[in-house]
């Protein structure tokens, strides 16, 4: 994706690569508040690439758990 605002920006479907999940698990987590993401002026979420990839790289050391994502919130 080419820079927005001077900052790299995914679809959900690259998050969801990253992370090996779906893009509607990526779409839920972010309504949820779990993945920080910003509009599009047609309304489309874009997510941080930097924050993005470091979740991704936390997640393959081990230092947070998937099962921390994939909590269902009341």
């Amino acid at each position: 994706m080419g820079e927005t605002g001077g900052s790299e920006y995914l679809l959900a479907a690259q998050v969801g690569r990253l992370l090996h999940v779906s893009p509607k698990t990526v779409s839920g987590w972010a309504t949820q508040g779990k993945l920080p993401y910003v509009r599009t002026l047609g309304g489309h979420r874009r997510f941080p690439e930097a924050t993005i990839r470091e979740l991704a790289e936390r997640l393959a050391a081990g230092s947070i758990s998937p099962e921390a994502l994939q909590a269902r919130y009341p």
